[in-house]
């Protein structure tokens, strides 16, 4: 009969442990033991099935199931398996088991069963376990030893004492390993015996360090013991009773930690203060005030590190006064301690400074201010900014921006108003263009992709991805990110950058971003009232503020933002008069082309020239305009263009339109020794975009290319396209 079910079992077996590989530790229903019980019992079932099968049985297991596991006990390839499914049967018979197979196994099934004995707690197994202490197998001591830690009666404590005296190596170890589980099993005197009685043999450091922890805590009352260790030569004990006093809830415990500092060497003080630290007794703290006000340098910046986990405001004296030691890493450690220090004392105290300083402190104040993320510090913020000390005055107005609704804008234009020096008056320009592009709110509208080009910087491949990014934006981005990820590898192990050319609420912009970057896709609009205020302060202001303004209506945006600029360029004072002009000229949008278009062409100073020239050539690819219409654009402004620098922006430009009268011009620059290589890009890029039927005039070009550049980089990109061709 069994051999005619065999194979019908080993099939069970073999779903069993598909089953259990495939899913994890998949729970059996009970009706199932039976079966399993036929797995281990089966001569041809493979030692994997069989420990399939243990590891089944370990959820379902009864008595029945005991027999054939113990059997198993012998085999070494199954000794583990089988004491994982016999361990959670409560039945006393496994017990039974194990102590029986511990007459008849050796080696490895021996130290198995041993364990097995330890995690169930079998009391019985104590006389045989203490027998093998002293066994010629240092491995079958050692998990005796740990077995009859895991029983940790009396009996097993008492033969594990007998033992360690006489143990050595690994064996002493594991012998200590049970006496302190016995201990911890224990407790009461039987504990505080173990540890005493490790405390007076030649131990590895771990078991001196874990009896002395175990003696100062058993103890009713450990504060001798503590006191004596703290004295102690040996480094190990005295590291071992600091660690053992964090763990002491008696406040006597800090007075003998603080009493002990005297005479140490510095390593060890450090250890005593980091011990008060995690202690958090405020009774500790005269103690490191006097350890962090003199002496070494290490245990100074210990001490004054140890000071805000106690968090008592008595310590902010002290920290003052050491931010103006004479040491600057004490300097550093008292400031990084302010900063962590909890609590609105520790923020009043640090406004004191700001003032009542002299206006080194002012300044130290203000950077903890920042460190710590102080709120509720406008008004002294605006006091020191309107200030006798410069540097104190230029600190402060730069941190004004970072305090989101807390200062009014019309506020930050009076300090820009007010500023005493260049200095100022630069601070408070960027505070106030700060707030002006934290504050500025998105407006809702349409965005139109015109042009999106993904790819190497330079020479290297690119490839036109406009569609691919107006299907992103009509599926809801709002930002694209300039990655492989969205767009693929057009330049393999070059660097890449995004252009893209774009459409938002009717103002046409173009934004490149490198590799890794986002470009955001939505224009936002500074509140037309921050507007007003700037336009209104240009009548008050002096000719370097009125610059400053100009700058701030630059990051500002908007129509009446670009009103004011205009009236700014008619300004009598001029400086003022040729910013505005620089700056509306590299205004973002296309709208202020045909006025660029007219200065370039009128005007008489070189200067205005040459910003309306370069402003209307990066101004033509932004108009919703064809290829065609861009091209005559350029060709208009041809005979204005003069200088190597504008040509070069010109054909970085027309390299953008692939178009054969757009080839012609780039290709007649590559006689032009000064701008030959942006000309060698440009008929590169070019020609890789133009239609294929314009083949013989994208040949005769890359052949120039090749016969006039140096560039080895280019030379092989322009063979690359050639080959295309």
């Amino acid at each position: 009969m069994i051999k005619q079910r065999t194979p019908l079992i080993l099939v069970a077996a073999a779903l069993l442990f598909s089953a259990v590989t495939a899913y994890g530790q998949t729970v059996p229903p009970a009706s199932q033991q039976d079966e399993l019980i036929a797995v281990l019992n089966a001569p041809d079932a493979s030692r994997q099935q069989k420990a399939a099968a243990c590891r089944q049985l370990s959820f379902i297991a009864t008595k029945r199931a005991i027999p054939t596991l113990a059997s198993l006990l012998a085999d070494p390839d199954l000794n583990h398996m089988a004491r994982y499914a016999l361990e959670t049967i409560p039945d006393p018979a496994v017990n039974d088991a194990l102590l029986k197979a511990l007459d008849t196994l050796q080696g490895k099934p021996l130290i198995g069963v041993m364990g097995s004995l330890g995690v169930r707690g079998e009391t019985r197994a104590v006389a045989p376990l203490s027998e093998r202490l002293t066994h010629q197998d240092p491995l079958v001591a050692q998990a005796a030893a740990r077995a009859l830690g895991q029983i940790g009666n009396a009996e097993a404590a008492q033969a594990l004492s007998r033992a360690v005296s006489g143990a050595a190596g690994d064996t002493r170890l594991a012998v200590a390993e049970g006496l302190f589980r016995c201990a911890e099993t224990t407790g009461g005197p039987t504990a505080l015996g173990i540890y005493d009685r490790l405390l007076q043999l030649k131990t590895p450091h771990q078991v001196r360090a874990g009896a002395l922890r175990g003696a100062i805590l058993a103890r009713e009352d450990g504060l001798d013991l503590l006191t004596t260790s703290l004295q102690s030569e040996d480094y190990i004990l005295f590291s071992s009773a600091v660690q053992t006093a964090i763990e002491m809830s008696d406040a006597r415990v800090t007075q003998v930690l603080s009493a002990a500092l005297s005479g140490l060497p510095a390593d060890s003080k450090i250890l005593i203060l980091g011990a008060l630290a995690e202690r958090g007794d405020p009774a500790a703290l005269p103690t490191l005030v006097t350890a962090a006000s003199r002496g070494n340098q290490a245990v100074r910046i210990a001490a004054i590190k140890a000071m805000p986990p106690i968090a008592n405001a008595a310590a902010l004296g002290t920290l003052v006064t050491l931010i103006k030691d004479p040491d600057a890493q004490i300097v550093q450690a008292a400031q990084t301690s302010l900063v962590a220090l909890p609590g609105s004392a520790a923020d009043q105290a640090v406004l004191g400074m700001l003032e009542r300083g002299d206006p080194e402190s002012q300044l130290q104040a203000l950077e903890l201010i920042g460190q710590r993320r102080m709120t509720d510090v406008a008004p002294a913020l605006l006091k020191a900014a309107r200030g006798n000390d410069a540097a104190v005055r230029v600190a402060s107005i730069r941190m004004l921006g970072d305090l989101e609704d807390a200062v009014q804008f019309p506020v930050l234009i009076e300090l820009l108003l007010g500023a005493r020096s260049v200095q100022e008056v630069r601070a408070a320009e960027q505070t106030l263009s700060a707030v002006c592009t934290r504050d500025a709110r998105p407006l809702p509208g349409q965005v139109t992709i015109r042009k999106a080009v993904y790819g190497a910087v330079g020479a290297g491949g690119s490839a036109d991805v406009t569609q691919k990014v107006a299907d992103m934006v009509s599926s809801g981005a709002a930002a694209i990110e300039a990655s492989n990820a969205s767009f693929g590898d057009p330049a393999a192990g070059v660097v890449k950058q995004l252009k893209i050319e774009f459409t938002a609420n009717g103002v046409t912009q173009s934004q490149t971003v490198p590799e890794g970057r986002r470009i955001t896709l939505l224009t936002s609009v500074t509140p037309p009232a921050y507007v007003n205020d700037l336009s209104a302060a240009m009548a008050q202001a002096t000719s370097q503020q009125k610059r400053a303004i100009l700058r701030v209506l630059r990051a500002a945006q908007g129509s009446a933002a670009l009103d004011a600029v205009r009236t700014a360029m008619k300004d009598s004072d001029a400086d003022v008069s040729s910013d505005a002009t620089s700056i509306f000229c590299a205004w973002p949008s296309a709208e202020v082309l045909p006025e660029v278009l007219a200065l370039a062409r009128t005007a008489t100073e070189l200067k205005v020239k040459v910003v309306a020239l370069r402003g209307a050539i990066r101004l033509i690819p932004l108009e919703n305009i064809t290829d065609a219409e861009k091209l005559a654009g350029f060709k208009a402004i041809l005979p204005l263009i003069q200088r190597d620098d504008e040509t070069r922006l010109l054909l970085g430009s027309l390299a953008e339109i692939p178009m054969p009268e757009a080839l012609a011009i780039t290709a007649s620059y590559l006689d032009n020794a000064a701008v030959r290589n942006e000309a060698c890009f440009a008929v590169i890029a070019i020609a890789e975009k133009m239609a294929p039927n314009n083949q013989a005039q994208i040949r005769e070009a890359l052949q120039r290319v090749l016969k006039t550049t140096t560039n080895a980089e280019v030379k092989k990109r322009a063979a690359q396209v050639l080959e295309k061709v």
